[in-house]
């Protein structure tokens, strides 16, 4: 098996830092691994979430279950910060996609960009 980063959350609106751990704790309870990002600077969350692949052939359908669970995580987290009041603004990142805007992406535009090979 083998981690590779899967993407970069990247929150730039003010949340509590309860909001923010909600989404590690969610994302962990899917079995997906978190790291804080050492490149952080003042105002901006950033949060690499990892995929643990399997190898061989099965590692294709792997990533794309992963980016599923991951949707579905965040889809969910944005839906209670909504349901708060609290509008996000943020980003998910990876260096072979453009960056997706969380303001304004829809849950299925989330699970679609997550779900790339």
């Amino acid at each position: 098996m083998k981690e590779i980063p899967l993407c970069r959350i990247v929150i730039s609106s003010p949340l509590p830092s309860s909001d923010l751990e909600l989404l590690e704790i969610s994302l962990g309870m899917s079995s997906i691994a978190v790291q804080k990002s050492p490149s952080r600077f003042m105002g901006v969350d950033d949060l690499v979430v990892v995929a643990t692949l399997l190898g061989g052939a099965a590692a294709t359908a792997n990533l794309i279950e992963c980016g599923i669970k991951v949707a579905k995580v965040i889809n969910n987290w944005r839906r209670q910060l909504r349901e708060k009041g609290i509008e996000l603004e943020g980003s998910l990142e990876n260096p072979k996609y453009l960056p997706l805007d969380l303001s304004k992406a829809t849950d299925e535009e989330i699970e679609a960009w997550l779900s790339q090979k």
